[in-house]
């Protein structure tokens, strides 16, 4: 697959990285395992969406501007190392065949989608369009990191079950046929 991408493993090394790629980097919380998401620029840089976040729970080597921005969240630009926090990259894809994407997402975790992806330009403007204008409030369970990278890449939102249960009138029918496709195939 892509850039060495494979079923059992999403790492890259950041030489690999291209502009606009979808990226993410797993973290432990509390409690559980989560990945964070967010579309790499360039010189290594980093757009991404977050909550915003007390001053204490920021990592402490997070250097002084992206600490700013990270307590503001909303769509913010940090750099790559700040955005990992001393984990790996894992390179989202897009385009892979129904058989890929059916066992590279086993768990609740989805780490590839069958959806196409626009060119890099596309992308980029999109997620620079939302640093300015927002991506609305953040919530973790229905617009969050991976909705905004998703939504970069493809120009479409990503419902889950949860939203169109929750939200029916606001899933359109090609949305619907997505995600139908997306958990029968």
């Amino acid at each position: 697959m892509d850039r060495g991408v494979t079923v059992l493993s999403s790492r890259v090394e950041r030489w690999q990285l291209r502009r606009g790629d979808h990226i993410y980097a797993w973290r432990k919380g509390l409690a559980y395992t989560y990945s964070h998401h967010g579309i790499y620029e360039n010189d290594e840089k980093v757009i991404h969406f977050t909550s915003s976040l007390a001053l204490s729970s920021i990592p402490p080597e997070t250097c002084s501007r992206c600490r700013e921005a990270m307590r503001g969240g909303g769509v913010i630009i940090c750099c790559l190392n700040c955005f990992l926090e001393g984990n790996s990259i894992c390179l989202f894809i897009y385009s892979v065949p129904w058989w890929f994407y059916n066992l590279s997402n086993i768990g609740v975790q989805d780490t590839c989608s069958m959806e196409d992806e626009d060119p890099p330009e596309t992308v980029l403007h999109r997620a620079n369009n939302l640093r300015v204008h927002g991506f609305g409030s953040y919530n973790l369970a229905l617009r969050n990191c991976f909705d905004f990278a998703f939504y970069c890449k493809t120009g479409h939102p990503y419902f889950s079950l949860l939203e169109m249960v929750v939200e029916p009138s606001a899933v359109s029918e090609s949305d619907l046929r997505r995600a139908i496709r997306r958990w029968l195939f």
